[in-house]
């Protein structure tokens, strides 16, 4: 259980100082709790901007939810939220765009539940801790069996990652992991028709497409912290100790011996002439890619369609390479989820838990994963006649599906729980530009760890 004598108030004070040093990094991609992570059940006693007035026109209880899809990810979720309304007449949900993960949960922390905050939220995987810590979102274990909610569907996975001390505290909803794209034409043509799995395989691809000096570089990359720690699960490592901060609250980072092997990797391919770096900018990478500049990068499988629908050649995707002679444990639960607002009135309780059961169904999770290039949530959508169609068009989609469908569920793959990983992020972020940059490899990750390692000490200040 969660031990501070605080109160609601100083807890989401806290929160909300984690995430702001994120928020100015990084878009997308905060922030504090007690000795035994995440126990508490979110049920303070605040009103979620509704009431049993909360009515819309027709009598419908209206519904207000906040997320952070944008582009074409938002013109999908838009035809979902679409889809709910005309499917019933008894609730009406309002999907707004409130910018980045880390920029909503902070205005949601701000306005505590008050009057016009929301009733659903969508959080990135690196906001669980912090918004189990501010006691205003409900658990979701417990809405489930009050509403008697089918759950027993949902990827083993998915709630290894959202489970803390035996509770739920998130719907999963729109779940990636990051995964190599590559051109295939270009590996091809260098004699592998099949993706290197491995570190060394991809630093001999490498050699060989330089050697046929065609002018691409044969890999492009960006610092993206998030693709980073991923890796380290996939190495078989914890990002941060006490079992990745599940069986006690994270005290310090765990993943020196996987970054360190990661780092090196990335040194020797930009030393050998062989990597174009990005410094942190992503769009640049992609946009390297498209434009046949260099032949491979890692990012979020959420970008899928995106990526293959913007090139003219074949793109293939790969999962996480790793070292050799290494077994690779796959990757936690990336992406997001939906939070309940606590103190909601119980006519919109149960608007949200239906709206819940539609968002997580099979032919709706199909048709989300094949607009975007999320992953299907539940098993059952992986059966469907348009997740199949979608998989024979786009076969790309199943291969970054498979990562995470493969992966091993366990202490590793429950992924780190802890309210500054998105300063984990920044730091390592910060770390790998370093490198770049030539600075020494174990010097740039010792002053990750210190940044980040005192963040944590701070955090915990507030909540031991």
């Amino acid at each position: 259980m969660i031990r501070t004598k605080k109160g609601l108030k100083y807890k989401i004070t806290c929160a909300i100082a984690g995430l702001s040093a994120a928020a100015m990094m990084l878009t997308g991609c905060s922030a504090p709790a007690s000795n035994v992570s995440g126990t508490n059940t979110g049920t303070s006693g605040t009103n979620a901007g509704s009431s049993a007035a909360n009515a819309a026109p027709g009598d419908r209880v209206a519904i207000s939810f906040w997320h952070s899809m944008s582009g074409n990810n938002q013109e999908v979720l838009d035809s979902i939220v679409a889809g709910f309304n005309a499917s019933q007449d008894k609730y009406v949900v309002t999907a707004e765009n409130q910018g980045s993960y880390d920029e909503s949960t902070g205005k949601f922390f701000n306005m505590a539940g008050g009057d016009g905050s929301a009733h659903i939220i969508q959080i990135g995987e690196q906001n669980l801790q912090s918004m189990i810590d501010s006691g205003i979102i409900k658990s979701m274990t417990e809405l489930i069996n009050t509403y008697n909610f089918d759950d027993s569907d949902l990827l083993d996975q998915v709630v290894n990652f959202y489970t803390v001390n035996g509770a739920m505290y998130a719907m999963p909803f729109n779940c990636s992991s990051p995964v190599v794209y590559y051109n295939k034409d270009v590996f091809d043509a260098a004699g592998y028709t099949e993706f290197p799995s491995t570190f060394e395989g991809i630093s001999q691809a490498a050699a060989a497409i330089a050697a046929q000096d065609s002018g691409i570089k044969p890999v492009g990359m960006y610092a993206y912290g998030y693709a980073l720690d991923q890796m380290v699960t996939n190495m078989g490592g914890f990002t941060i100790n006490n079992g990745n901060g599940r069986s006690a609250r994270a005290t310090e980072v765990a993943y020196q011996e996987q970054i360190g092997q990661i780092f090196n990797w990335i040194a020797d391919l930009q030393n050998s002439g062989y990597l174009l770096n990005y410094g942190s900018d992503g769009t640049n990478t992609l946009s390297g890619f498209t434009q046949k500049d260099v032949a491979m990068f890692i990012s979020t499988s959420a970008s899928c369609r995106n990526v293959i629908d913007s090139c003219d050649f074949e793109v293939g995707v790969s999962a996480l390479p790793l070292p050799e002679g290494m077994e690779a444990q796959g990757v936690y639960a990336g992406g997001g989820a939906l939070c309940a607002a606590a103190g909601m009135d119980p006519a919109t309780e149960a608007g949200v838990m239906e709206f819940f059961k539609y968002v997580t169904s099979a032919e709706v999770q199909a048709t989300w994963a094949g607009g975007t290039g999320y992953f299907p949530i539940c098993n059952a959508a992986y059966e469907t006649e348009s997740m199949t169609a979608t998989y024979q068009q786009y076969p790309q989609l199943r291969v970054a599906a498979d990562q995470l469908l493969n992966s091993k569920v366990n202490e590793i793959t429950a992924g780190p729980l802890l309210s500054q990983l998105p300063q984990l992020r920044t730091d390592l972020v910060t770390a790998l530009e370093a490198v770049f940059n030539g600075s020494d490899v174990q010097t740039s990750i010792d002053a990750a760890v210190s940044s980040t390692n005192s963040a944590i000490a701070s955090a915990n200040q507030g909540v031991n």
